[in-house]
């Protein structure tokens, strides 16, 4: 048994490695950390005014400290210099503003933001490789990783003042990736700042924004995607990770999909075997990657050395199945497309994202009776027939069909990946 598991592992460690090479897998996630990790802002601003208010008698309103949010101690105290006129103080200041939070970090501990630590394990339980990019002092990032319980998480502590130019220009992101040995066009940053998102973008980064509260009234627009919680998070991640064969590239959707989704899905051949009509209009084909397609388990289906969309396969929730590790698996492609073994293809490397990163323990597929070419597909995936469901489901106009049933488990996948390595190895 130890020999099979060990064989596993390898065959695991191939396929990965061979999408990798074949394509771009996004497994490398930045994470700023002050009002993203942690929640500081709030307590720095108290400690600030405080610090302000005994030396020169003044202090800040909100709307003016929101500008120092994701930028470096540097940039903090020169402007503070300037505005307030601290002559040169600077250095005593920033003892003083030290000691100040240190002295309410002992009576109020560290914060974390909502969901942080929780993200950051349930990134590290699949796989995903992350740093943090800070503007903050290197003994701050340290002190929060540390008191969140994340010390093990992380491969890469940056801080901002490392590098010559912060935050929003990009020098500290791409020194995070050059630690880690990957391009930047395959990470993905986490910020709730102004001066965060446009350091990411800047550095050709997938950026998500948090919309913190405690963060000011930042500009996001130039980021991705927004999210409003980080609890939101993983699912975006994962609807941005890339997945790629020696065909076919497997990527989120865009609304720049809209027209060749269209071109697919108004052939009623595609939706003669499914619960969706044709669709009418681009306008109809942009309202479902809006609320089907994009934010979810999804991927878009391309040719690998044309880039044309030919169809779409994602995991989602199982209506029938009361399990939240079960995924059903769906798909479908334009009929020009069919009988070329691309349904497969795409089937097998997102089974295999499934169960060795995802942490999913059962995937199961629906298809109607009749549908002989999704049995074909689903047979060779090595899924295991479950029954069939007489007259249990109608199409988009009316007609009812038998549904069939199949599901593999991933001690199923694990044992049939052993036993494909025992072969070739024999």
């Amino acid at each position: 048994m130890a020999y099979r598991i060990k064989m596993l592992y390898d065959k695991v460690k191939s396929n990965r490695k061979k999408r990798e090479r074949s394509g771009k897998t996004m497994k490398t996630i930045l994470f700023d950390m002050d009002g993203v990790l942690v929640a500081t802002e709030r307590m720095h601003y108290e400690a600030l005014n405080r610090v302000l208010d005994r030396a020169v008698g003044r202090t800040m309103d909100w709307g003016y400290y929101t500008q120092f949010i994701g930028s470096t101690t540097t940039f903090f105290w020169s402007t503070l210099d300037r505005d307030f006129g601290l002559n040169g103080q600077t250095d005593a200041l920033h003892q003083a503003y030290t000691q100040q939070k240190i002295e309410f970090l002992k009576e109020r501990g560290h914060t974390p933001v909502d969901g942080s630590p929780e993200l950051v394990r349930a990134l590290a339980r699949r796989g995903y490789r992350m740093a943090v990019a800070s503007s903050s002092p290197m003994y701050e990032i340290t002190e929060v990783v540390t008191a969140l319980g994340l010390d093990g998480c992380f491969e890469f502590l940056i801080s901002g003042e490392t590098v010559e130019h912060p935050k929003p220009a990009p020098d500290i992101f791409l020194q995070a990736a050059a630690h880690m040995s990957v391009p930047p066009e395959d990470c993905i940053v986490i910020e709730d700042s102004s001066n965060g998102v446009r350091a990411a973008k800047a550095a050709g980064m997938t950026c998500i924004a948090l919309r913190n509260p405690d963060s000011g009234n930042q500009d996001l627009t130039p980021a991705d995607i927004i999210i409003d919680a980080l609890g939101d998070a993983l699912h975006q991640i994962a609807g941005l990770t890339y997945l790629a064969t020696d065909r076919l590239c497997l990527r989120p959707f865009t609304m720049d999909d809209a027209p060749a989704l269209y071109e697919l899905c108004s052939d009623p051949e595609v939706s003669r075997l499914t619960d969706w009509k044709p669709h009418e209009s681009v306008q109809e084909s942009e309202d479902v990657l809006r609320t089907v397609f994009m934010g979810t388990d999804t991927w878009a289906i391309v040719r690998g050395f044309d880039r044309r969309l030919i169809g779409a396969i994602g995991l989602m929730a199982d209506p029938k199945r009361d399990n939240p590790n079960a995924r059903m698996l769906g798909y479908w492609l334009g009929t020009p497309y069919w009988g070329l073994g691309y349904a497969t293809e795409a089937a097998k490397v997102v089974c295999a994202e499934a169960f060795e990163e995802m942490g999913v323990q059962l995937i199961s597929a629906y298809y109607y009776a009749d549908n002989t070419r999704s049995q074909r597909v689903l047979e060779k995936l090595g899924m295991r027939y479950e029954g069939r469901l007489r007259a249990a489901s109608r199409t988009w106009d009316g007609r009812i069909f038998d549904e069939v049933c199949l599901s593999k488990s991933r001690t199923e996948y694990l044992q049939d990946c052993a036993d494909a390595q025992g072969r070739t190895n024999e």
